[in-house]
């Protein structure tokens, strides 16, 4: 049967290119931090000098998110999608021809800059398929790509890397790239719920109520609820960064694991999230059907799921290698990446609609400053510690502290309905105003 725009079969069939989509980008940030060791016994690197050149990727990683995603409020999702993914293929083709640590920062700061803008992009894309009552469920399912790039993945990869060396690895995951791009041109349409500017005119919006007027940027970045989603989101990509690049090293090191193992152990977050991000945004869903705030089914939510994890990271320098200690870094690293998803929806909630292709990317610019400076952050920690097993577990105790405290400020902070209340009252006095301008003319 043919799929008509707007049908159900091809509302999911766009869903599932762009968990592919997400899947390959995130397999691309695990790669460096499954061949750290390799990479760094053959180019003679230190911890830190590692870990700055695993920051370059963050380079202009946020810019890119912040500058894409105001671009695609003007162009459509599905060429953004196409150019960033034959962007990011490319990028790891000198590491093919020659393999330095210039050459190694120079790939991994283009492939940032063209990766960073995926997660925004390919939330803006699939909103235009879906109308925010039934977002929850498939921006959940965007998250689990995100789990399948980094942990299903990465058994294969890690077997590419043990038998064929860690520059067949990027190579591998270079072509993936290039052939989804090829799938996408046949498959990637626009939506058209919500749909403005430069794609496609003035659709019927799905939401009667929305702010349709334009809201100044700065009060939009200020309002609480965009603060606290953003301080959440900040904290678990923190965490994020510490999975993809200093946990396998830290498996390795301070619990006696082989990369094999590791490859193996790494699945465990993947599958943890693949299914508590499904189970939760239908929790959430269903909180809110019942009459539940987005306060609380979307913020507290969010922020308690990086709370937990955050725990989870404190207890694992204290547990000895065995199962007790997998089951808590499982928990650690799955169940925080779902206050991604709340975080786009309560920027989707309280952006006009105009502006949210913008107000995503700079939610994840500012998040994903995080991993600008953690990786540099763990190096130094575990260089300038007594041992470095004492910094590794420093470094992991710190982080879910920080972690804990940065969800309980965001619990206190998230109200989308406030916040939409005050924006509302703003275009309403702004909408008076410009009608009081003629009327006082015409006295004079």
């Amino acid at each position: 049967m043919k799929l008509e725009t707007g049908s159900i079969g091809r509302r999911w069939l766009i869903t599932m290119s762009l968990f592919f989509f997400l899947a390959i980008n995130f397999a691309d940030k695990a790669l460096i931090g499954l061949a750290a060791e390799p990479i760094m016994r053959e180019l003679h690197l230190s911890h830190t000098e590692f870990g700055r050149i695993a920051a370059s990727f963050f380079t202009f990683f946020s810019i890119a998110s912040m500058a894409v995603g105001l671009l695609s409020n003007r162009i459509q999702t599905r060429w953004l999608l196409f150019a960033m993914a034959v962007t990011w293929s490319i990028a790891q083709i000198p590491l093919l021809l020659v393999a330095t640590p210039v050459t190694l920062v120079a790939s991994r700061m283009l492939l940032g800059a063209s990766e960073g803008p995926a997660y925004p992009v390919a939330l803006h894309s699939l909103y235009k398929w879906f109308p925010d009552h039934e977002r929850a469920v498939p921006t959940a399912v965007l998250t689990v790509g995100s789990a399948f790039g980094v942990g299903i993945v990465a058994p294969a990869i890690t077997a590419v890397i043990v038998a064929h060396g860690w520059r067949t690895a990027f190579l591998v995951l270079a072509v993936v790239g290039l052939v989804w791009s090829v799938v996408w041109l046949f498959v990637g349409k626009e939506g058209r719920i919500e749909s403005h500017g430069a794609h496609g005119g003035a659709a019927a919006s799905s939401e009667p109520d929305a702010l349709a007027a334009k809201l100044p940027l700065w009060k939009l970045l200020l309002c609480r609820t965009y603060v606290g989603a953003n301080l959440t989101g900040f904290a678990a990509y923190a965490l994020l960064t510490i999975q993809t690049i200093w946990l396998p090293s830290y498996l390795v090191r301070v619990d006696g694991y082989s990369l094999t193992q590791v490859g193996w152990i790494a699945v465990l977050p993947a599958f943890g999230l693949m299914v508590a991000s499904p189970l939760l945004g239908w929790w959430s869903h269903r909180l809110m059907a019942r009459g539940v705030s987005s306060r609380h089914a979307r913020g507290t939510l969010g922020s308690a799921v990086v709370a937990v994890s955050g725990i989870a990271l404190v207890l694992m320098p204290a547990l000895p290698p065995g199962p007790l200690l997998v089951a808590v870094l499982t928990i650690a690293f799955s169940v925080t990446s779902f206050t991604f998803v709340t975080g786009g929806l309560l920027a989707a909630e309280v952006a006009p609609v105009a502006q949210r292709g913008g107000v995503l990317g700079i939610n994840v610019c500012i998040t994903t400053l995080a991993g600008f400076v953690t990786p540099a952050v763990m190096g130094q920690i575990i260089d300038h510690a007594a041992t470095p097993i004492a910094g590794y577990r420093f470094g992991m105790t710190l982080a879910g502290v920080i972690a804990i405290g940065a969800a309980i400020v965001g619990m206190l902070l998230i109200n989308p309905a406030a916040d939409r209340r005050r924006f509302a009252a703003l275009a309403s006095r702004r909408a008076q105003r410009s009608m009081s301008a003629p009327l006082a003319a015409g006295e004079q």
